[in-house]
């Protein structure tokens, strides 16, 4: 299936299902929406799926279905735009040249990497490769907290048929730092991630 599915952890012995998460009237206001997103609201790729803040042009949540039985290695590629979003909704290359910013992956490219065929993860770890996928994180706290949350997500034991569901994304707080690339224009960054995860136990 491409995009997340909300009964990805449900079987024939238990129907369950996380629906995609629904915005407060503050946030409602602020979410992107496209004639070429699915319902004019989801950028749908393989195993997950983005909502956009249209002024941030940042993820608000990024939504990611993983099956820890079919993780293969695969290339990485390079990072891109998406045209569905638009150039105007996503922060490319010019955020993060130069400077101490980091490409945070909120769907993780190792994480997504999955699938039946090699073909498949590949496809998939592709996927994540867009901007839309990205936020801006510090490198200290990109290579050191949340590698090592996004480690222990890939890694989990607790679960016992191997699937996990994530949801990701940036928190907002009053007085944000910011970035102006040279031409462009400021981009705010986020104070804080969050990350919430389940599994069957």
């Amino acid at each position: 299936m491409v995009g997340y599915n909300p009964k990805f952890l449900g079987n024939q012995q238990l129907e369950f299902e996380i629906p995609l998460p629904t915005f407060g009237p503050e946030l409602e206001g602020n979410i992107l929406r496209r004639d070429s997103l699915r319902k004019e609201l989801y950028a749908d790729y393989v195993h997950y799926t983005v909502v956009t803040h249209r002024e941030q042009r940042t993820p608000v949540v990024v939504a990611l279905n993983i099956d820890q039985s079919q993780f293969r290695g695969t290339e990485r590629k390079r990072w891109r735009t998406d045209s569905r979003v638009g150039n105007a909704f996503q922060l490319n290359n010019d955020y993060y040249h130069h400077n101490p910013w980091d490409k945070g992956h909120l769907a993780r490219r190792a994480t997504s990497a999955w699938g039946e065929t090699q073909r498949e993860a590949q496809v998939a770890s592709d996927q994540t490769m867009f901007y839309t996928n990205a936020s801006l994180q510090h490198e200290n706290f990109n290579q050191d907290e949340w590698l090592e949350l996004e480690d222990w997500v890939k890694d989990l034991t607790r679960d016992r048929d191997d699937k996990i569901t994530s949801f990701s994304g940036p928190v907002w707080f009053d007085h944000p730092r910011s970035i102006t690339p040279p031409g462009r224009e400021t981009a705010l960054i986020p104070a804080a991630f969050f990350k919430i995860v389940w599994g069957h136990a």
